[in-house]
């Protein structure tokens, strides 16, 4: 029986872009890593640190590489960890990964949902929901005055 390969181990490898875990795996662990992919997909997503650039780097080329055409891609695992691979930021810093739940807003949040939805009505909720937890106040005034409101409703809006 092989050793098990520990899902924050395969995390690392994906910070690290080491390409060659897949083939140094057994087929019982390639079975593993292949069931986890959807998994290793919510996680690497989400990178927790202060630095937006590196949040911003690691939701778009999951979604680039990684979730583009996932009907058509799982079917070759290889393939897949390596688009993964490619995820990596630097291929030396190993970051820490939270999941991304199906948590619901509440409090203040839930303001900026509703401007967000106003704004973007064709988008998804959870889409919405995401872009209010990485948007500032700041940035969402700045939008609402792009979007021709004045001072006043924008006040009354995030008050």
């Amino acid at each position: 029986m092989s050793e098990k390969v520990e899902l924050k181990e395969k995390i690392s490898a994906v910070d690290e872009n080491v390409r060659e875990l897949w083939d140094a795996m057994d087929a019982e662990q390639q079975k593993s890593l292949k069931s986890e992919f959807f998994i290793l997909n919510r996680y690497i997503s989400n990178a927790k640190t202060s630095n937006r650039e590196v949040q911003q780097h690691f939701v778009l080329t999951v979604n680039e590489y990684f979730n583009k055409h996932w009907n058509l891609l799982q079917k070759h695992p290889k393939l897949m960890w390596l688009l993964l691979c490619m995820c990596s930021y630097d291929g030396k810093t190993q970051f820490y990964h939270e999941w991304i739940g199906n948590k619901k807003k509440t409090g203040t949040d839930s303001k900026k949902v509703k401007f967000l939805t106003d704004i973007y009505p064709n988008k998804k909720i959870d889409e919405i929901e995401l872009l209010a937890k990485m948007t500032t106040d700041k940035e969402l005034k700045e939008l609402a005055k792009r979007y021709g409101m004045d001072d006043s409703t924008i006040t009354k809006k995030f008050k």
